[in-house]
């Protein structure tokens, strides 16, 4: 599997695990207080990650697409930044600002774009999934956030780290 670069995520170790932290989201975790990622034994929690136009003008459904893909990239680094991976994903909750004036699309159309780059990032057996539609998000312009569960055995880590062949 081909695994982003963590070069620009800090990695912040705690009692029960780890946090990690991209370079680019440093301001927000010190305004908001937040873990961007955060793995708890063999669980690793992700917070959620939002597809936004920030413009005003409506965004077709090939710059949404775009942006989703930017999100499921930030999860696999975060992931990988956590020593997990796509495949360790067991739950996926998505929140869906629907029919806003920011988006090309309609429900139905937004739902089938998420869907088809959402399987670009995860294949059978899928994780469980919930979408659920909310009003608005932070920041302006937020279309869906996206965060996830993964579970990733520390003794997996361990046994790949000191196997030899």
């Amino acid at each position: 599997m081909n695994h982003p670069s963590n070069t620009d995520v800090r990695r912040v170790a705690t009692r029960t695990g780890a946090v990690a932290i991209p370079a680019s989201l440093e301001s927000d975790v010190a305004q908001y207080h937040y873990a961007p990622a955060r793995r708890a034994g063999d669980f690793v929690y992700l917070s959620g990650i939002v597809a936004c136009n920030p413009t005003s003008e409506p965004m077709s459904e090939a710059a949404f697409c775009d942006e989703l893909r930017i999100v499921f990239k930030q999860i696999e680094r975060l992931l990988s930044a956590c020593d997990a991976q796509m495949e360790d994903v067991i739950e996926l909750q998505m929140f869906h600002v629907f029919g806003s004036d920011r988006l090309d699309l309609d429900k139905a159309g937004q739902l089938a774009a998420i869907g088809r780059v959402r399987d670009e990032f995860f294949f059978a057996p899928y994780p469980a999934a919930v979408e659920l539609e909310v009003a608005d998000l932070n920041p302006e312009g937020g279309l869906v956030e996206i965060k996830a569960v993964a579970f990733a055995p520390l003794t997996r880590t361990t046994a790949n780290e000191t196997a030899t062949p």
